[in-house]
């Protein structure tokens, strides 16, 4: 999948490439970063995080990027869609504010933002989801900022660091976002084609 560069006031996406590995395997291995996430504090090897990044961009069915801070053109986080389904026009929005010096800014429901523009504008999808911890609350706030509705609760869902959680199921359709946002994005991200 050809990827493009997605622009805003505050960040710019650019696609993921190889060299990010090392960037993402600080990321990976921070606990504060990994907290939430449904696999949990698990520390990875470079060489692991490069397998798995490779895996995840050579897929036809995923749209990975990382963004970045324009004023200090600091990377701060990775935001896809993944498991993109051409025919049921769906995906899954995957998101992480790697840099804890841009976390509680607003950065989040930004990136979010942008990738639906991207998901629904560019991709022509009809529906994006998530799932998200329970206990995440900071981040069930940020999507729902950015349009998604609590769909469902899995109770003890996931299993991470030796306890059980819940897991909030959450998404947004086509025509709700076309409908409160897709006007306001148009003219608020600026897309480029990569070169």
């Amino acid at each position: 999948m050809k990827l493009e560069f997605l622009t805003s006031e505050n960040l710019y996406l650019r696609p993921y490439e190889p060299e990010d590995a090392k960037l993402i395997f600080g990321w990976f291995n921070d606990p504060e970063t990994t907290y939430y996430m449904f696999t949990g504090q698990k520390p990875k090897t470079l060489k692991q995080i490069e397998a798995l990044m490779q895996e995840d961009t050579q897929a036809e069915k995923n749209a990975i990027f990382i963004a970045i801070e324009k004023k200090s053109s600091q990377p701060i986080g990775l935001v896809g869609l993944y498991e993109i389904h051409q025919t049921a026009k769906k995906a899954e929005m995957r998101i992480i504010i790697g840099n804890s010096d841009f976390r509680g800014r607003g950065y989040g429901t930004e990136m979010t933002e942008m990738i639906n523009f991207y998901g629904f504008d560019r991709l022509n999808l009809h529906r994006i989801y998530l799932g998200v911890t329970a206990e995440n609350k900071g981040g069930v706030h940020a999507y729902e900022k950015a349009g998604y509705v609590r769909e469902g609760l899995l109770k003890d869902d996931v299993y991470r660091n030796s306890q059980y959680y819940d897991a909030v199921r959450m998404a947004i359709l086509r025509d709700d976002y076309y409908e409160k946002w897709h006007a306001k994005h148009q003219k608020l991200f600026g897309i480029q084609k990569k070169k």
